[in-house]
């Protein structure tokens, strides 16, 4: 119930949620006979709306997100597990027979993991269970199955499919590692989703190697066309503003709730491994 509530709440902090409420107490103060303050509310809401459907917009949003975490060289990282966040899955997909294929942006995800894997051969935990809806795949079947058709044998992939979010991800992993002595790993996901991440796979217990993936931000100069609205610029804001309110939420709600479980997960912990 409480996960319910904090999905519903949430909806109503970022945009486009954010939008209608402020759109709707912009009518409501038009009723109730309040115009000046409606219309100034109305006007601040329309250039809000414009300010984060354009290029530039979006880019002071993720930047600060984005850049938190440098990619790292390959190469040289230093971790004995692959982590890699799930994002959301399509059920029933004509391209996989029927079965769930993974969002574009988890797809971005998994191929770093590939690229991780090719050059050190580690293995690979994928994170994410069913958000919504009890008939579908987990997101962990849909990211494992995206690694096989790639090529990273399925001895390699351990599945993690009970999480509906970034610190039930955190949890759930340091469960299945942490019982076989492991705890430094390489955390794949989203470059704008990378802080919110870190900071929750630490607080679990990890020792963790940030390797981000599928960035937003155009690193070049902005043209006329960048002033222009648009939906995926709108999308890339409310990812970001749903990150900035999570990093929130994780501090003055969840933080102090893993520091204890974490204190009764390790004294349970015993290595199988």
């Amino acid at each position: 119930m409480l996960f319910i509530l904090s999905k519903t709440l949430g909806v109503f902090l970022v945009p486009p949620g954010l939008f209608v409420l402020l759109l709707f107490l912009s009518l409501l103060l038009f009723l109730i006979k309040k115009r000046k303050i409606g219309l100034i509310l109305l006007s601040l809401s329309l250039f809000f709306i414009y300010f984060v459907s354009i290029e530039p917009g979006k880019d002071l949003i993720l930047s600060p997100l984005e850049n938190a975490y440098p990619h790292p060289d390959l190469s040289k990282v230093q971790c004995r597990y692959i982590v890699v966040l799930g994002g959301g899955e399509i059920p029933h997909s004509p391209a996989e027979n029927g079965k769930a294929s993974v969002r574009p942006a988890v797809a971005k995800r998994l191929y770093e993991a590939f690229k991780l894997y090719r050059e050190r051969e580690l293995p690979v935990l994928v994170s994410g269970g069913k958000v919504y809806g009890q008939n579908a795949e987990s997101e962990a079947e849909a990211m494992a199955r995206f690694l096989e058709t790639v090529g990273v044998p399925a001895e390699k992939i351990t599945e993690e499919r009970r999480s509906r979010n970034t610190l039930e991800n955190g949890i759930y992993s340091y469960q299945i590692l942490a019982r076989k002595g492991i705890k430094e790993i390489c955390l794949v996901t989203s470059a704008y989703h990378m802080p919110r991440s870190v900071m929750i796979f630490r607080e679990v217990g990890f020792k963790v190697t940030p390797v981000p993936a599928d960035y937003r931000v155009y690193r070049e100069k902005y043209s006329w066309y960048s002033y222009l609205p648009r939906v995926d610029y709108l999308q890339d804001s409310m990812n970001g503003f749903r990150e900035y309110v999570g990093i929130l939420y994780f501090e003055l709600l969840q933080k102090r709730k893993v520091l204890k479980w974490r204190a009764r997960e390790d004294s349970n912990l015993r290595p199988t491994d």
